[in-house]
């Protein structure tokens, strides 16, 4: 079994191939961990989940996390809840948006100013509210990828550093890749290569429709003062459907200033601060193709708004800045399971939110590997589902 990607989706498929006594074979250009998976923010975040497949996924996402904390290699992992908090101006939103979660079957709830800065010592005082889920958690996603990969090498998986130049066919079939160092021979092949899974899949001539999603983090120095939960801010909620669909969402409400001067970075505020003290502030998104460089506008944007809102990080320094690229698919699902008329080969690939769905989605695809059962139906996940069909036809606008 040959597993193409090392990130989070590619190393737990080959972790729960090796639980069954399946030999995987991860195969990639860099280290564990090297691409997106090890350059997120390590949100498990279901708070904004859309209600459906993609909540199913997540929640399953997050319990699995119960299950690998003992066995793995220790991946940070904080079980702390997750908060949205707003200010007065968009104070209304809110007691509709946590009815519909908790519709969703979320046990979100809403805090007022005072439970809100009790939670979260480092909100200001100008703070209205917050929704709080406890359901969310925090992880150190390198840790976690590389505990992935290394517990599938201790139940005899191997990893190899080389670059997959595209697949191997023989008839219908795909039997391996070939790479910068030689082919190497597969039964089976799960393209498991996030934002650079089209690439490697066009070399058969399937044409996957994702564009990579460049987010940019901030890192600083140690903060004595701790924090558990980890944050969204109000200008994250435009990112959501769900969010704006609600009756009396007004964007502007949700717009902070900064946000016209660097037009085509959407922002995704977060705040997170990690076990040994650091906090993670993110993250403007845009799209430009495979450019994960950061920029002075994303670090602009990051520090002028979260500055803004949180005055109490205004002082911290900053220790690195970096960028990473999600693979987004059309309607946000990951592509799972096999490809009609193409024996031999499965795809585990699109995950936007990898961190909350990856471990699961590598469990589902090692069941249906090993002739299991999956724990979660694949059909809304699959290849030749409508969304990604359709964009497939237009295929040109991705």
């Amino acid at each position: 079994m040959l597993v193409v990607g090392g990130g989070i989706v590619g190393a737990a498929t080959a972790y729960f191939l090796a639980q069954e006594g399946v030999r995987a074979t991860i195969v990639d250009e860099h280290p564990p961990a090297w691409g997106a998976s090890g350059r997120n923010p390590g949100y498990v975040w279901t708070h904004t989940r859309a209600e459906g497949v993609q909540m199913e996924l997540a929640l399953a996402g997050r319990r699995l996390y119960d299950d690998l904390i003992e066995p793995l290699d220790d991946f940070e992992f904080r079980p702390s809840g997750g908060m949205i908090y707003f200010f007065e101006d968009e104070h209304d939103l809110f007691p509709r948006f946590v009815a519909g979660r908790r519709a969703a079957g979320l046990p979100v709830e809403l805090l007022d100013g005072d439970a809100a800065r009790a939670a979260c010592p480092i909100l200001p005082a100008d703070v209205a509210g917050a929704t709080f889920n406890p359901m969310d958690a925090h992880l150190e996603p390198t840790k976690l990828t590389q505990a992935l990969a290394r517990g599938a090498e201790r139940s005899g998986a191997t990893v190899r550093q080389q670059k997959v130049l595209g697949l191997r066919m023989d008839g219908g079939r795909c039997v391996g890749v070939d790479t910068d160092d030689g082919p190497i021979d597969a039964d089976r092949v799960v393209v498991a290569a996030g934002s650079w899974s089209a690439d490697i899949l066009a070399s058969i001539g399937l044409r996957l429709p994702i564009v990579p999603m460049r987010l940019q983090m901030v890192l600083t120095a140690p903060m004595e003062q701790r924090f558990d939960p980890i944050l969204y801010g109000p200008t994250a909620v435009k990112q959501y459907a769900l969010t704006k669909d609600l009756p009396g969402y007004e964007e502007e409400e949700f717009l902070h200033p900064l946000e016209a001067i660097f037009p085509g970075l959407a922002m995704l505020e977060l705040v997170a601060q990690r076990t040994d003290g650091r906090i993670l502030l993110g993250c403007p998104m845009d799209f430009v193709g495979m450019n994960d460089q950061p920029t002075v506008g994303g670090l602009a944007l990051t520090c002028g708004i979260i500055g803004d809102h949180l005055p109490s990080l205004r002082d911290l320094p900053i220790e690195r800045v970096w960028a990473g690229l999600l693979p987004q698919t059309p309607d946000a699902l990951p592509v799972l399971g096999p490809v009609d008329g193409v024996e031999g080969l499965v795809l585990a690939t699109g995950h936007v939110f990898g961190v909350a769905a990856g471990p699961m989605s590598g469990k589902l695809i090692a069941q249906h590997l090993t002739g299991a059962t999956p724990a979660l139906d694949l059909a809304p996940f699959r290849y030749e589902r409508p969304q990604i069909a359709d964009a497939v036809e237009d295929f040109g606008h991705w």
